[in-house]
């Protein structure tokens, strides 16, 4: 199950954010593979979709594949305070994805993987979470981003 949901986000991924094809919604106005604000860049809805129009910014301007705009976010959506358990959910479970998106620097991308396998270890060993509960996250958001998409001209 893993497998196959590291290897669906890995392939939405590569599609680029700007270009017509397929959008992949998780969250919001913001959230999501080539589901950046909308047509109309409309304003995001809280503060998880607010995060993601920044990511999404920093990566218009330096560049899809940029490390650091995946680092300020990952840090973002992992410290962040969120309104309530369902966004906190989505914001761990698009870390997670974010974690494991390519990136252009190695050193980033062997951060960003370091980062991911140490707040999972942590959270597990301390008993915030079950192993489960990761793949439980990742599956959520990836069926509401399945029933959400769609494919733009």
């Amino acid at each position: 199950m893993i497998r196959i949901l590291t290897s669906l986000l890995f392939l939405l991924s590569a599609l680029p954010s700007h270009a017509t094809g397929p959008s992949f919604p998780l969250h919001g106005n913001w959230c999501g593979i080539g589901h950046s604000g909308g047509p109309y860049s409309a304003a995001p809805i809280d503060p998880l979709d607010a995060a993601c129009m920044r990511h999404d910014i920093c990566a218009a301007q330096r560049g899809e594949l940029n490390c650091g705009c995946d680092i300020s976010f990952m840090r973002e959506l992992r410290y962040q305070r969120w309104p309530n358990p369902v966004i906190a959910d989505k914001a761990r479970a698009i870390h997670d994805a974010i974690a494991m998106m390519p990136c252009a620097n190695p050193m980033g991308m062997a951060y960003k993987a370091a980062r991911l396998a140490s707040d999972m270890t942590s959270d597990t060993v301390i008993g915030r979470e079950l192993p489960t509960d990761i793949l439980r996250r990742w599956a959520k958001v990836v069926s509401s981003g399945l029933s959400r998409s769609y494919w733009s001209r």
